[in-house]
């Protein structure tokens, strides 16, 4: 009589055992409590996306709409009904326009993407937002009351013209080998260095007790710098502006600037007709403000 042989044991599982049902091969009612589990989870899926449609846009982060939010805040927080106002207001443009317009001077020319370019950026957004916020508060008819002012908006343009040495550079240090290059870029250290360090000493003679004129050579130096960029730039071809899209830069600003102004000047003559016919007065007004646009 033969032996009987005994059948191998299945191999010993670690960890959680199955239950009974699945050891007997019987299929069992699991997957369907499973499946009745995932329907909440479609219907919060389709909540998620409804509430990202419903969600606000996220905000700008160009360059161009950060300087126009920031040029914007000035007449919506401050009302214009004076000539200083009127005054201080071109003011605080300009110096908010030309500080941009050094950063497109670089960008269009040297920028590329890497970690210290968009830590660089960060810190020109931060000094956009912090001219939003100071903009409200520039008035230099007030030397007495707004000398704080003062002093945040030099130490801002210092910040700025530092990041901008720094980036100059970092690109003068990857082509020191390049004489003709160089050149043109140590120009523009210099004259920014020269200008962080007048704001610098500006920033301590702001004080309750001066007078306030100070502020005047902020516009000397943001022109000097452009215009040693610009002069620099035409006199050496290793760093000029031909091969760069900087036209295409200033024409998407005109259109944000004008297309803002179209929209500020709808809600303008909104709250100022009120339902009313058109008058000579109204007539006037829409004129005027459609030729200073």
């Amino acid at each position: 009589m033969a032996p009987r042989l005994k059948s191998p044991k299945p191999p010993q599982r670690t960890g959680t055992s199955l239950p009974p049902s699945s050891r007997s091969g019987k299929t069992t009612q699991e997957p369907l409590h499973f499946a009745k589990e995932e329907k909440p989870v479609q219907s919060n899926s389709s909540t998620t996306s409804f509430s990202s449609q419903t969600s606000p846009p996220s905000p700008p982060s160009t360059p161009s709409m950060m300087k126009k939010s920031a040029a914007d805040f000035f007449p919506v927080a401050s009302t214009i009904t004076t000539l200083t106002a009127i005054t201080s207001y071109i003011g605080f443009f300009a110096i908010l326009w030309f500080t941009w317009l050094q950063v497109v001077l670089y960008d269009v020319r040297f920028g590329c993407d890497s970690l210290f370019e968009r830590l660089c950026k960060l810190v020109h957004f931060g000094t956009m937002v912090t001219f939003a916020i100071i903009g409200t508060r520039f008035d230099p008819s007030r030397p007495h009351e707004t000398y704080i002012t003062m002093r945040q908006l030099s130490m801002v343009l210092i910040v700025s013209r530092v990041v901008l040495i720094c980036q100059y550079g970092s690109v003068m240090w990857w082509v020191r080998k390049h004489e003709r290059i160089t050149t043109p870029l140590s120009v523009h250290i210099v004259s920014f260095a020269i200008g962080a360090m007048l704001c610098l000493g500006f920033f301590f003679a702001f004080t309750e007790q001066s007078s306030g004129q100070g502020y005047v050579v902020w516009y000397v130096i943001i022109a000097v710098e452009a215009l040693v960029v610009f002069v620099s730039s035409s006199q050496w071809s290793a760093v000029s502006f031909g091969h760069t899209n900087l036209d295409e830069r200033f024409g998407l600003l005109t259109l944000i600037i004008l297309g803002e102004g179209i929209i500020v000047l709808t809600k303008s003559m909104n709250y100022i007709t009120k339902g009313e016919n058109f008058t000579p007065g109204i007539i006037a007004q829409i004129i005027s403000a459609v030729l200073i646009i």
